[in-house]
């Protein structure tokens, strides 16, 4: 054990000690601190056999990102073990790790935990998707034989400079995978030049341009989609956060005064915040109805809600990206706030123009090809959301060329996942026969 991981294991005690009364108390005021400890503390039933691939990510984006190449795994006849730091987090990864498979939240980055945790899931192999560098998870199971590979793996222009002053202990920690497959050329030379062993580094793609074609005939899209025979144009904001609900009820309200009848849809990235957006669309004058609420033939509640002027709440997990095929305009939030922004390739996906703030760290690169081929906008208030919002609505002909050149955008930038599949392979960690 090099003094540099001592130390980190020393600090990781001592704050756990020492944190315990605040996550007591937040356990008191927030449900969400009340459950998931005993995976945290890495006390996870046995999985048994077969044994499972463990993929891992951090949060419900990176969930959401790793979905083709779960669906493309369970399509290989391997079992999955998916874990995630995050409650909204594991409820996403509970409803993708199919038939034998299992959602965990990840242990605590503490030897002991992590090893149990080893110890119970007994993985054939560990999939990293994006950059999350956990000392004692890579240790661990490097200790227990199993091959680990960094996937649609990045490095922001914010985290990069951190990493940078402490090369020489990210170094080693990149140099226990088995394989880095970077989303892009750049983040592939910022590997490098944190000391990633070149051998290991290459330029796998972005997970996310590998989205499973939409299906036209999914019922609950099929049910907003009615709403268009009310004669009305669905907006919808998706993985939206505190301030960005406002925005969009405020651009609305313009769309409004030009005349154009406009139904908003909300889908706020975590939904434990539901009553806040609620209380915010109380504000603006307006009700509310939740997606769960709306009964049964839902285009029933769906028309009978926009009729009475209320916004639409989408309070489950898993179905965001599937609405966005009813609509006819999106927003994906956190970029209007300092969040880094979300998955801007689910409404292309269904060739649905896109608006966004200017906070886009996190897809910097996508960001500056939907606005050089003209498939969404930029927008940094309610106006330039509203403006954005009426250049499409008010001209269908843009809409269908936007639908055609969002397909071969994605087209052009899809083969992350077959890439990924095959460095598994490689590793000898997929199922045989298969």
């Amino acid at each position: 054990m090099t003094a540099a991981y001592a130390a980190y294991q020393t600090l990781g005690w001592a704050a756990l000690g020492l944190g315990w009364p605040a996550l007591l108390w937040k356990a008191l005021r927030d449900p969400r601190y009340r459950v998931g400890w005993g995976e945290r503390l890495g006390a996870w039933p046995p999985l048994g056999e077969p044994r499972p691939l463990w993929v891992h990510g951090a949060s419900v984006g990176e969930v959401r990102a790793a979905a083709p190449l779960v669906a493309a795994l369970l399509g290989r006849g391997a079992r999955l073990l998916l874990t995630t730091t995050s409650p909204s987090g594991r409820a996403e990864a509970q409803g993708l790790a199919g038939e034998g498979g299992a959602a965990r939240l990840l242990p605590l980055d503490l030897a002991p935990l992590v090893r149990r945790a080893v110890r119970a899931g007994r993985p054939r192999a560990l999939v990293v998707v994006e950059t999350e560098l956990w000392p004692a998870l890579l240790r661990e199971t490097a200790r227990a034989g199993v091959p680990a590979l960094l996937v649609n793996a990045r490095i922001s222009d914010r985290t990069f400079p951190r990493y940078r002053r402490v090369r020489r202990w990210v170094g080693p920690l990149l140099g226990s995978f088995s394989a880095i497959q970077a989303q892009s050329g750049p983040d592939a030379e910022r590997f490098l030049e944190l000391g990633a062993p070149p051998p290991l580094v290459s330029v796998g793609g972005n997970l996310k341009f590998d989205l499973a074609r939409p299906d036209p005939s999914d019922p609950e899209v099929a049910a907003l989609r009615r709403a268009h025979a009310g004669g009305w144009r669905v907006v919808l904001g998706g993985s939206t956060h505190p301030g960005e609900e406002k925005a969009l009820l405020d651009a609305v309200a313009v769309l409004e005064s030009r005349g154009l009848k406009v139904a908003l849809v909300l889908a706020p990235r975590h939904l434990e915040r539901l009553g806040d957006v609620e209380a915010a669309v109380a504000a603006a004058g307006r009700p509310s109805r939740r997606w769960s609420d709306l009964g049964r033939p839902a285009e029933a509640g769906i028309l009978a809600a926009f009729d009475a002027g209320a916004v639409l709440l989408v309070d489950r997990y898993g179905l965001l990206g599937r609405l966005y095929g009813a609509a006819d305009a999106a927003f994906v939030g956190g970029s209007l706030v300092p969040v880094g922004g979300h998955n801007l390739l689910e409404p292309l996906n269904w060739g649905v123009p896109v608006a966004f703030g200017p906070h886009t760290e996190n897809s910097r690169d996508v960001a500056a090809e939907v606005r050089a081929r003209g498939l969404g906008a930029e927008a940094a208030d309610a106006a330039a959301l509203a403006e954005s919002f009426a250049r499409y609505l008010l001209d269908p002909a843009r809409c269908a060329e936007l639908r055609v050149g969002a397909a071969a955008f994605l087209d052009a930038n899809r083969g992350a996942v077959g890439r990924a599949v095959a460095a598994l392979a490689g590793l000898g960690a997929l199922p045989a026969g298969r």
